[in-house]
């Protein structure tokens, strides 16, 4: 599991943007996102999830608020 903080989200779109606590940055959608029935995020949440390579570059999955 990796962690790092939402640096932003935008709940119309369901897109938003993770710095890694390594400093890279990778982009995080509505879908990727494990919340109980509120999958929304804000700024400066910490969060957790699985990190892996795809096709595009570095992808999340399992995102949850911790």
């Amino acid at each position: 599991m990796a962690t790092g903080t939402v640096q932003w989200f935008d709940p119309r779109q369901g897109s938003g943007l993770i710095v890694l606590d390594d400093g890279r940055e990778v982009t995080v959608r509505r879908a990727q996102i494990d919340g109980g029935g509120s999958q929304s995020l804000r700024a400066s949440d910490r969060v957790e999830f699985d990190l892996h390579e795809s096709e595009s570059g570095l992808a999340v999955s399992g995102v949850f608020r911790l």
